[in-house]
């Protein structure tokens, strides 16, 4: 008798194609069913109920619970590098990432300051972080997940910050010999502080404590890379 843990690699019934809607409702259902059940508890047929499918529907999509889970953990990474895309409230710039924006004008750490609290409000995501306790408490006791904790800090994000550094660095305000370095630990620093202080995003941070995180890793890289 299979289980919901069961691989579906072969199993009976031709997928009727993509469903680009469907996936999206399963994908949400998913969500809200492993905040609620945890991975062990949570079943494959409470969550095709809540998405309104079949439970052969879900298995046609994304062959077990497993993927299914690491599916609905990259889709909420989407959903949060989606908060810093261009047209969103957390754009980087007016014409996405690469392209001058808001981090451009006024001295480097003002800019580094007024970063860092954009990606601590939207990393500190209610949903994405209590998803990523839950990764966290489980990766242990199912060794498998483990491919849902390689992804470091948001590539968009290092990426975007990189490009700003250079920028500054051509213009003779910072000297940065390796602007993607610099970056990741930039990002790094603000995220695990934010983590630690937030316990992994169970209380908001107080302004202050935003603030002085934000502020200290600003005034590091200023420090280090003042020409």
């Amino acid at each position: 008798m299979r289980t919901d843990n069961g691989p579906r690699r072969g199993a009976p019934g031709r997928p009727a194609g993509p469903q680009p809607a469907k996936r999206q409702a399963i994908l949400e259902a998913a969500v809200a069913v492993f905040l609620r059940e945890g991975y062990t508890r949570a079943s494959v047929d409470v969550i095709a109920d809540e998405a309104r499918v079949s439970k052969q529907t879900v298995y046609n999509h994304f062959g077990d619970k497993e993927r299914l889970f690491i599916a609905a953990v990259e889709g909420e990474r989407e959903r949060v590098a989606a908060g810093f895309a261009d047209g969103s409230p957390y754009a980087l710039g007016p014409d996405g990432p690469g392209t001058p924006g808001p981090y451009d004008g006024g001295d480097a750490r003002a800019a580094l300051i007024a970063f860092g609290h954009r990606v601590l409000a939207v990393l500190l995501d209610e949903r994405a972080s209590a998803l990523r306790r839950l990764v966290i408490s489980e990766v242990a006791r199912h060794p498998t997940l483990r491919p849902v904790c390689a992804e470091g800090e948001p590539r968009q994000l290092v990426k975007y910050l990189a490009e700003m550094l250079g920028r500054r660095t051509d213009r003779g305000e910072l000297s940065v010999p390796d602007p993607a370095a610099a970056a990741g630990q930039f990002v790094a620093l603000v995220v695990q502080q934010g983590l630690h202080q937030s316990m992994y995003g169970t209380h908001p941070l107080a302004d202050g404590e935003a603030a002085a995180i934000c502020e200290g890793a600003a005034d590091l890289l200023v420090r280090a890379y003042r020409p």
